[in-house]
């Protein structure tokens, strides 16, 4: 059973930690040093986009009990649910690739269901690719106030984009932080040590 509280005030904590701290750092080297702090954004001084990395965060800190029956697996199921209606709809006025990512959206959303639990959700090599579902639609050129699939050209790829780079950032310390209070973040030998200090 996924401990639902403290995966997610542990998403919110390291979050607001890390956020906090490369704030400060952000804004010493901006204004005491001649450093072009805005080249690798690693958050944003956007309140909406910060308010979305602290979201990130916390939906992150909560995905890997997305494989067992818990309220984790209840939030995420209503928000694919949502997206794939949407997607649906859009799909039906909009164009067929809509149909495409909504098809897609539901494999994804299998796959959890497929797998044991704290099988591929609680992997390290999980921790780092999932979050690149973020990197993508900057490295596109995606927008959420244009979201026109019909002319999206899979080829064109920018890799030097790093504007997804702070919701990229948010997700992975969310998935982190999940993996470190499951214990499974630095493998076994970490755990056996960690037991025995709380004895």
């Amino acid at each position: 059973m996924g401990l639902f509280k403290e995966h997610f005030t542990g998403g919110i904590m390291s979050y607001s930690v890390f956020y906090f701290l490369a704030l400060g750092t952000s804004l010493a080297l901006k204004f005491g040093l001649q450093w072009d702090v805005s080249r690798v954004p690693v958050i944003s001084l956007n309140i909406w986009i910060a308010g979305l990395c602290f979201f990130i965060a916390v939906l992150s800190g909560l995905w890997p009990d997305v494989d067992i029956k818990s309220t984790t697996q209840k939030i995420f199921y209503r928000i694919f649910l949502i997206l794939d209606v949407f997607l649906i709809y859009k799909g039906i006025t909009g164009g067929r690739r809509y149909l495409l990512i909504s098809a897609l959206l539901g494999i994804f959303a299998m796959l959890p269901l497929v797998g044991k639990h704290r099988g591929w959700t609680h992997s390290r090599i999980t921790m780092f690719l999932l979050p690149g579902l973020f990197l993508l639609p900057a490295m596109y050129n995606i927008s959420l106030r244009n979201l026109n699939f019909t002319s999206f050209d899979y080829a064109h790829l920018d890799y030097t984009n790093l504007s997804g780079l702070p919701l990229y950032i948010a997700s992975f310390i969310g998935y982190a932080t999940h993996l470190y209070l499951d214990g499974l973040l630095f493998g076994k030998r970490f755990k056996k040590a960690h037991a025995k200090n709380k004895k």
